[in-house]
């Protein structure tokens, strides 16, 4: 079968989870003798080498009708039988839905929790962004807005699900836990709802590494989604207990880089790595930390577990309870309770018994999400 990815920008695996899970899925596609093409919507160039070859649109406004008549002619001249919309959840559903052969399937995988930031909209309006009096203030009319701002949302959210109810395609989800509340808002008949969780990284992995006293964060610098600067002050309390020996390391750039390296100035034991390969880290560390407020299916977490790092996160989304069985193969913590989690930490620190228990489950129950276990789901979704 012919098969194109479509994303808005580069496919490069070393800028997140989706660029990664595509690399991973087009590869194993093209070993079983698919072809594989890319869509990048948005022109954004670069110089790595993909595994398949790109298609540019030919005007950055995806509105523009040279990119619908660009986009129809592709899907012929190859003989597209599948694109596969690695953009669900925004904008590019509208344009990738406008398909005139009915016999190209569509798939639209939606890389995120359905309504994360909708359900944890509220601790998102009260976080201060910095210290300043004007920052204090906005917080104040974003407690007035609340309400406005969500019932804007939940409009947004029903007119997104209803356009996917009315222009038929199959939808991926990444856990069978969105699939129940999926249906409060779209109708979609059973069959055309999958749920695929995202495959493994890395490959052969066949003992954990000798371990450090390293806390590790993985991903993103972003708080408003990846809360960072919450796990800074969980580490400044953690500190005061007694775990002179242990350090927190923090790999990944982003927007709040500067933000949350200035906050950490005067704390111990911290330090920012930036953007690099985590590989290394994740074969040092012994805990893995993450204080998102919503995500998917986080292939961070998957990676960690992969080199027998216990992971700990907040119980912020629904899928996490797919990848960590408290007190098994890691820890949760209620939702942005930080105080919950300086204990648990100070727990998994102190009994180094427990940790390695943790560490070896984590190991093994995550090969369930190797690709030679997750690629079967997905051809049998293409070929269905």
């Amino acid at each position: 079968m012919n098969i194109l990815f479509a994303y808005p920008t580069c496919f490069n695996p070393q800028r997140g989870g989706v660029e990664r899970v595509t690399d991973i899925l087009a590869k194993s596609l093209l070993e079983k003798g698919h072809n594989v093409f890319y869509l990048n919507w948005s022109g954004e160039k670069d110089n790595i080498e993909y595994p398949a070859s790109i298609f540019y649109l030919p005007s950055s406004d995806l509105e523009d009708p040279k990119n619908l008549r660009a986009y129809n002619n592709f899907l012929v001249k190859n003989s597209i039988d599948i694109v596969i919309n690695q953009h669900g959840l925004y904008e590019g559903t509208y344009f990738l839905s406008r398909i005139k052969n009915p016999e190209v399937k569509l798939i639209s995988v939606l890389h995120n929790d359905p309504f994360g930031y909708y359900d944890h909209l509220f601790a998102d309006l009260m976080t201060l962004r910095d210290s300043s009096i004007k920052e204090k203030i906005k917080r104040v009319a974003r407690f007035f807005l609340y309400g406005k701002v969500k019932g804007i949302i939940h409009r947004s959210l029903v007119n997104h699900y209803t356009f996917i109810q009315e222009h038929p395609q199959y939808l991926c989800l990444l856990s069978e836990s969105y699939k129940e509340r999926l249906k409060e808002y779209c109708d979609l008949p059973e069959n055309y709802v999958r749920c695929i969780p995202n495959p493994n990284t890395y490959e052969n992995i066949k003992i954990i590494p000798r371990k450090e006293p390293i806390l590790l964060f993985v991903g993103r610098l972003y708080n408003k989604a990846k809360r960072i600067d919450y796990l800074i002050d969980i580490w400044q309390q953690l500190y005061k207990h007694n775990v002179l020996q242990w350090k927190l390391i923090i790999v990944g750039d982003g927007p709040d880089k500067d933000v949350l390296i200035n906050k950490a100035k005067d704390i111990s034991n911290i330090e920012f790595k930036g953007y690099q390969d985590p590989r290394e880290y994740y074969e040092k560390a012994s805990i893995f930390c993450m204080t998102s407020i919503f995500e998917g299916f986080p292939m961070c977490l998957t990676e960690a577990m992969q080199f027998g790092c216990v992971p700990i996160a907040f119980d912020s989304f629904s899928a996490v309870y797919d990848i960590i069985k408290p007190g098994e193969t890691g820890e949760l913590v209620k939702s942005f309770d930080k105080k919950e989690y300086v204990g648990k930490l100070i727990h998994l620190i102190d009994d180094e018994t427990y940790r390695k228990k943790l560490s070896k489950n984590a190991f093994q129950y995550v090969k369930r999400y190797d690709i030679a276990n997750i690629l079967p789901k997905w051809i049998e979704l293409i070929e269905k």
